[in-house]
């Protein structure tokens, strides 16, 4: 069965040797045009840091956790953590060895070796999800699985794990009933492959080594044995309740296993940190960005009547009233446009009220499209983050009339300032339904570290620049 994991962990090794070898080509060259006093062959000496940076992701468990027998990968904040870690410790390294064997670096470049490591850390992952969408499409390096229960939690992760990429599962199909109730899934990907008795047989039949149990505690419990019995990795989702595991860690007493949960966002200092890092990193895009605030408003006032930017009432952080800034996307009649089309077409009513958005806005101008295809248009966002209405990134925030679809989620959803973008926006966008969006908001405000907005700004770049579900 791990034949098809350890294809995926040879993959993922060549992703990673692939990268930091185009990394230091690429920059070894540019430096050698730019000026630079050694031939871009005289780097070839450097080969052993690539070998490091494998060596170091391997013991990081960056590999499905283990090169003989892979199973479920990382969660990709944590990927984009160890793979910065590693590259720092790979290239760091070589200068640290160089310095201490010749008190020199014999004329080499610090910027070379430097920049690579940064480059490497930032691209590595892009390297590895390419390989993984190569694997998906080829139909190799997959695992195979199959799901214990058929409720809203094996729904939900057959939906999530369907043609996913990243985790590499394949899911064979699922168990569900004692005796004659068996709860049917909606996704007809995953056939119905028997009673929960009958797991470890066809298990052990199609050497099926991972199990994903999503069970309640007592029939979990009751077959725990039966299942430790033949199955390598066992992945327990008892509840689709969303709580605290980012930096989560396996805990004792006394023989007594449990489970430490860790909430970021309450540590003063990491609020501290990410406040700092709003304000700086503001600066910094309104400073790259300040052209389009003299383009933008000029092309608003000559394609449409209306104001250049547009103030929407919002909640903030304690549900706070707060005033978000826009540039206008949005024809000066809108409200009269969306009550017309919501009266005349009952498709368009539903969608708008299961969503609260449209796939074919009438009130959008041709420009406007454009904007919100690119995000353009919510550059002005930059002032709320220098007011403290906003962060960077956090969960969207919201109007007064979504408060009850958040339900008692909202508590956790407004202890946080919201964000230019956030965890749903680079999920998805306008692709994901609205429950999808109150679960991505808030994981993320329950499992927040520093790292997760620097996983999310570099995704940000990633969506935009592809306008992945935008509208």
């Amino acid at each position: 069965m791990f034949r098809q994991g350890r294809l995926r962990v040879l993959a993922l090794w060549l992703a990673d040797a692939l990268c930091i070898v185009s990394v230091w080509a690429c920059v070894v060259v540019v430096y050698w045009l730019l000026g630079g006093g050694y031939l871009p062959s005289m780097y070839l000496r450097f080969w052993p840091t690539a070998l490091v940076f494998l060596f170091a992701n391997g013991m990081m468990g960056l590999y499905n956790g283990s090169w003989a027998y892979p199973a479920a990968p990382i969660p990709p904040v944590e990927e984009m953590r160890r793979l910065t870690l590693s590259s720092a410790l790979a290239h760091f390294g070589t200068i640290a060895v160089i310095v201490l064997m010749h008190q020199t670096m014999l004329g080499y470049s610090r910027a070379v070796m430097v920049i690579s490591g940064i480059l490497t850390a930032i691209l590595a992952q892009s390297f590895r999800n390419w390989f993984r969408w190569l694997l998906l499409k080829c139909g190799v390096g997959q695992l195979d699985v199959v799901l214990a229960g058929g409720g809203k939690v094996a729904e939900e992760i057959s939906q999530i794990l369907h043609d996913d990429p990243y985790t590499g599962f394949h899911i064979l199909g699922y168990f569900d009933g004692v005796h004659s109730e068996v709860r049917r899934l909606k996704n007809p990907a995953v056939p119905y492959l028997g009673q929960l008795g009958d797991i470890v047989p066809y298990a052990r039949r199609n050497d099926v080594k991972i199990l994903l149990a999503c069970q309640d505690e007592r029939l979990f419990g009751c077959q725990m044995e039966e299942f430790t019995s033949w199955f390598t990795y066992i992945e327990y989702l008892p509840t689709a309740s969303v709580f605290p595991v980012f930096g989560a860690k396996a805990v004792t007493f006394d023989g007594i296993g449990g489970l430490e949960m860790v909430n970021q966002g309450r540590k003063k200092l990491f609020r501290a940190q990410k406040r700092v890092l709003d304000t700086l990193m503001a600066i910094f895009a309104f400073i790259l960005v300040s052209p389009l605030f003299i383009v933008i408003p000029i092309l608003v006032k000559l394609t449409s009547d209306g104001c250049v930017f547009y103030r929407q009432d919002r909640l903030g952080k304690g549900g706070r009233p707060i005033r978000v800034w826009k540039f206008r996307s949005m024809y000066k009649d809108a409200d009269e446009r969306l009550q017309k089309l919501l009266a005349a077409e009952p498709g368009a009513a539903e969608e708008w009220r299961r969503n609260m958005k449209l796939r074919h806005d009438p009130r959008i101008t041709p420009l406007g499209k454009f904007l919100r295809m690119t995000s353009l248009d919510e550059l002005p966002q930059l002032f709320n983050v220098f007011l403290g209405d906003m962060s960077l990134i956090g969960p969207r925030p919201i109007v007064k009339a979504e408060v009850a679809k958040y339900g008692d989620s909202y508590r956790v959803f407004s202890s946080v300032r919201p964000g230019i973008t956030g965890l749903w926006q680079v999920s998805g966008r306008s692709n994901t339904d609205y429950t999808r969006r109150i679960a991505l908001d808030t994981y993320y405000v329950m499992n927040w570290s520093p790292w997760m907005d620097w996983w999310i700004l570099l995704r940000t770049v990633y969506v935009v620049l592809l306008m992945r579900g935008a509208r």
